[in-house]
């Protein structure tokens, strides 16, 4: 696809409102580490992934219900396994674009690594610390570097999704918005 292509996109895409075209622009622009995105793609993206879920998991809910299968234990590990396999599908889509919007921002895409070295650490240490007591020496430190994960998760989440882009060309291209 060459410029002029892309910027037709960018100026279609752009002046939608429609969160499941953002959905499939951002899926189309998964290899896209190099150029800006604006706040409306980051957050129109997550709608719209939030109604693409809400649907497939009702299909399955229903394909579950027809074939009958009433069974916690398979229930829990088939939607379990969805969701894996879900995040795991959606996991490059959405580092791109949170490296675009650092980069609107005129910050370096590797906040993006931190933002999802903090996401995974919260995930293992909340599992974890369900099984360390709080007597234990390790828990206070747990709970230290949960914290502090935390605040730079929100801090990042702030920057991605509050914080207005560049208004002029910056180091990562122009204003996708001019």
């Amino acid at each position: 696809m060459n410029n002029l292509e892309m910027n037709e996109t960018q100026e279609t895409i752009y002046s939608s409102n429609n969160p499941l075209k953002y959905w499939l622009y951002v899926l189309k622009h998964s290899l896209d580490f190099k150029t800006r995105s604006p706040r409306k793609e980051f957050w129109m993206f997550y709608l719209g992934n939030i109604i693409v879920f809400v649907i497939l998991i009702s299909l399955l809910t229903l394909v579950l219900y027809i074939f009958k299968v009433t069974d916690y234990t398979q229930l829990v590990a088939i939607y379990s396994t969805f969701v894996i396999v879900w995040r795991i599908v959606l996991l490059l889509p959405a580092l791109s674009l949170q490296t675009r919007r650092f980069h609107d921002l005129n910050k370096s895409g590797f906040y993006t690594i931190l933002f999802f070295v903090c996401n995974f650490l919260l995930g293992y240490l909340s599992s974890f610390l369900e099984h360390v007591s709080e007597e234990s020496s390790k828990f206070a430190i747990f709970v230290a570097i949960f914290i502090v994960c935390f605040l730079i998760d929100m801090w990042l989440f702030v920057l991605l999704g509050f914080i207005k882009g560049s208004a002029q060309e910056n180091k990562y291209g122009p204003n996708p918005l001019a």
